[in-house]
């Protein structure tokens, strides 16, 4: 099937179940009488641009519209539970008023889009960047969907940076908000959750994240008036096909705020307390505490810097490992309990229902560390956990030791990440996700082997 005539069936079928839900499934009173007339997907087919003919006044057009956008991610969801893809498109409404001309003309710009979307990334050393970040006046400041502490302390040691450069206009969001262990952070305040209205800016700055489809919710802000603003990209993942304008990324770094570490000293900006507590927490999370094989001699030298400021540097690791919340801990007995094993108990492997989380009163942020119990089981290679989001939507998490790659498995399967951390989502129930990832891995570590 070529990919126009995919987008078209996708959107046929977006535009049967969209229709559906307005007819039984939504209560907002703002909702009147309404068509849908048709959907016309984006090439990646990661917009559904929904079109509907409104009736009445135009008070009560406006107040159909208002509704359904505000509606917009409820359906999505729904309409996800029948669509047999990875990722849901998000669904956007507009008024129907001449079909024919608003597709040709979204034809002709989602083409001048998507060539200089894939315009290959400028990449300029950390000096260049720091000046780049100077030209700016108003700043979009993100990270990946998840956040931990690599992401929200990035974000916040960018935060902070920008103010001491005097920028006044700096806006930090994330799709979700700061997990708790990190609440303690200097300026966690600043970080919001998107809303109906995006702050104006002319600066995106993406961090620890390579593809813009990764900032969950903020896609579209960071999408929105591509040409006309620039996006600053700084990463430790490699990736093919990095989305940005300018950027520096390098995998060899164990963190991201290992690299903005060194980007504030190659423009020689002495690092306060509280850029180095978010720097600190970004590093010693995502090397699990100088423990995993991403640690090299740089990141103790960096973290000898971020020392020398004064940090209390055992007072924060004690915050962000030394205690959990009991729920975390009836979560983590109940995994543990439940963990089964594969490939001559080289594969430790464990599925996490919805009810799981109903029964314990625990939350999604809870699981976080918990699939690093499993990878330390002697003899493990590889630990895998299904975490059940949806009735047909599992986010899989993988960790390995230095003999197998999961970053490539994922890769094979649509997601990524490290060669030793990395995961995927899977739109299917959480016993057909393992039933059908669980050969292919065995199969790839035996090839591997």
């Amino acid at each position: 099937m070529s990919e126009k005539a995919r987008a078209q069936r996708v959107g046929e079928l977006i535009r049967q179940e969209v229709a559906k839900l307005i007819s039984n499934g939504i209560k907002d009173p703002r909702i009147g009488f309404v068509s849908v007339m048709g959907v016309k997907m984006s090439p990646d087919l990661h917009y559904a641009n929904v079109y509907v003919s409104l009736y009445g006044d135009e008070s009560q057009k406006k107040g159909s519209l208002v509704g359904l956008r505000r509606s917009a991610g409820w359906m999505r969801r729904e309409v996800g539970k029948y669509l047999r893809m990875r990722y849901t498109p998000e669904l956007r409404f507009f008024e129907d008023d001449s079909l024919e001309q608003v597709y040709r003309l979204e034809e002709v710009l989602e083409e001048i889009h998507e060539e200089r979307r894939k315009a290959p990334l400028n990449h300029l050393t950390l000096s260049d960047i720091a000046e780049e970040l100077t030209f700016g006046n108003s700043f979009l400041v993100t990270s990946h969907v998840s956040p931990d502490g690599d992401a929200v302390g990035s974000v916040l040691a960018m935060y902070h940076f920008l103010k001491a450069l005097g920028k006044t206009e700096v806006y930090c969001y994330l799709s979700e908000p700061a997990p708790a262990v990190y609440q303690t952070l200097p300026g966690v305040e600043h970080i919001k959750q998107p809303g109906e209205e995006m702050p104006e800016h002319d600066t995106v700055v993406l961090l620890d994240i390579s593809r813009v489809e990764r900032t969950g919710s903020l896609e579209t802000w960071v999408n929105r008036d591509w040409d006309q603003k620039n996006v600053i990209l700084i990463d430790h993942h490699l990736d093919e096909h990095p989305e940005g304008k300018v950027g520096f990324i390098d995998s060899s770094y164990a963190a991201t705020g290992e690299i903005l570490a060194d980007l504030f000293e190659a423009v020689a900006f002495p690092l306060t307390p509280e850029i180095a507590h978010c720097l600190y927490v970004a590093q010693i999370t995502d090397t699990g505490g100088y423990r995993f094989s991403n640690t090299n001699a740089r990141s103790h030298q960096i973290a000898a810097t971020l020392h020398e400021t004064g940090l209390d540097t055992a007072g924060i690791c004690d915050h962000v490992f030394g205690s959990i919340p009991r729920r975390k801990f009836e979560l983590l007995r109940r995994i543990l309990h439940n963990t089964a094993f594969a490939l001559n108990d080289s594969i430790a492997y464990v599925g996490v229902r919805q009810q799981d989380f109903i029964d314990i009163g625990a939350t999604r942020e809870d699981l976080n560390g918990i699939i690093n119990h499993l990878l330390h089981i002697d003899g493990v290679r590889v630990a895998a956990l299904f975490n059940e989001l949806a009735e047909t939507e599992v986010k899989v998490s993988f960790r390995a030791d230095d003999s197998f790659n999961v970053a490539d498995f994922c890769k094979a399967h649509g997601g990524g990440g490290h060669a030793a951390a990395a995961g995927l989502t899977v739109h299917s129930t959480l016993d057909a996700a393992m039933r059908d990832l669980l050969p292919a891995l065995e199969q790839a570590m035996g090839d591997a082997s």
